[in-house]
């Protein structure tokens, strides 16, 4: 598959039956959408993950009844939302139903909070681009893992020592890049 693809033109392959079209797209936005459920479940990261890899599973089975025609992460992440949060009231993880309701609705302000945040999110994203691959492994495992330097030290077989100093390189590099000095809050 051409790397250069646009979203439409990725999102026209995937429903087409494209698997490795489908890997990029989950490649693509499982990171954003992880984010994005743990913030509206506060922080239950076992339960967004199995919903995230329950939701990349429906939409490949149903991708042949999906419009073509869309804007790619919008339709993603309100389907992903709207999975997310049906699923969280099937298993009755909220105190109260209306405590969910409060969740479910979506009014302009949370809307224009979400745009914020996801074009802040996208900056981000194109930022860890710009790290080495050991930069870049180090901060997904502490902010998205929540692992210590210790457990990333381990992992990759180094010294905590070289670990905090990629991980120190990789926050200068992204905090450049991206002009913000407090930018870890989307994590």
């Amino acid at each position: 598959m051409d790397r250069s693809l646009t979203n439409a033109e990725l999102w026209r392959s995937f429903c087409a039956g494209d698997e490795e079209s489908f890997i990029k797209l989950y490649e693509q936005y499982y990171s954003t959408f992880f984010v994005w459920g743990c913030k509206w479940l506060r922080n239950e990261h076992d339960f967004v993950k199995d919903q995230l890899h329950d939701f990349f599973i429906y939409i490949w089975e149903r991708r042949d009844k999906l419009s073509v025609n869309i804007n790619v992460k919008a339709y993603l992440l309100t389907s992903f939302r709207r999975q997310l949060f049906y699923q969280w009231k099937k298993h009755q993880k909220m105190e109260s139903v209306s405590e969910f309701a409060g969740f479910a609705e979506t009014d302009e302000s949370e809307l224009l909070e979400a745009e914020l945040v996801t074009a802040q999110f996208s900056k981000l994203e194109r930022a860890l681009t710009l790290l080495t691959p050991a930069q870049r492994e180090v901060v997904e495992l502490r902010f998205l893992q929540n692992k210590s330097l210790q457990e990333i030290a381990d992992l990759k077989k180094t010294s905590i020592r070289t670990t905090y100093n990629l991980l120190h390189r990789g926050i200068s590099r992204l905090r450049l890049e991206i002009n913000e000095k407090k930018f870890l809050w989307l994590w």
